[in-house]
């Protein structure tokens, strides 16, 4: 899946191309549900008009901008333009109806799906190291790993369905990991404690 999504340029998505994929998946419902995606861009990012033509406006040129965005996520394949016709016109109308709706297509949602879960793991990060500081803060610079899992959860509990879910992401080996990075010392509790403690630097 991994060389899928290579392949289709996600290492090479700019940040308004991911924001569209990360929009898209909100209201993939079923997957493949046509979406009237402009509505949730003009909300999430404030391109508004007043009465003078878009061409004289600021906002016109990021409107511009979102409409390259989404070229470029159909040329990757990531979404696909559906066509949904308005009671009593057709696709031939001279009004331009049609293809104003997209959707995320089967590796797009993967894609999508892939980037929330990167979105999620870096404000978990987030937490982490909001954690430390306020350990710093609190001059308490000698912690186990027990102790600053006792502090995430207060920090980052809504983010997880269950104590249960944020023991096995939070699990030992990857907060230790992680513990390293702030870290300039691990040594043993106690010579009968085996227990790792962190020296954190100042």
């Amino acid at each position: 899946m991994l060389t899928q999504e290579k392949s289709h340029g996600l290492t090479k998505l700019g940040w308004r191309e991911k924001s569209i994929l990360l929009l898209m998946l909100k209201s993939d419902n079923p997957p493949g549900k046509p979406n009237p995606i402009w509505f949730d861009i003009y909300n999430e990012f404030g391109i508004n008009y007043n009465a003078l033509p878009k061409k004289y406006q600021p906002k016109f040129r990021e409107e511009r901008k979102f409409r390259l965005s989404i070229h470029r996520l159909t040329k990757k394949g990531l979404v696909r333009p559906v066509s949904v016709v308005p009671e009593g016109c057709s696709l031939q109308d001279p009004r331009g109806y049609g293809y104003i709706f997209y959707s995320l297509t089967r590796i797009g949602r993967v894609v999508a799906e892939k980037l929330q879960g990167e979105e999620k793991a870096s404000k978990i990060q987030e937490d982490l190291e909001r954690a430390v500081k306020q350990l710093r803060r609190l001059k308490i610079l000698q912690v186990t790993i027990s102790q600053v899992r006792e502090l995430l959860w207060q920090q980052s509990h809504n983010k997880f369905p269950s104590r249960a879910e944020f023991n096995r992401y939070w699990n030992n080996t990857k907060l230790g990991l992680m513990l390293k990075k702030y870290a300039f010392e691990r040594t043993r509790v106690s010579m009968k404690d085996s227990r790792r403690k962190y020296l954190l630097e100042t």
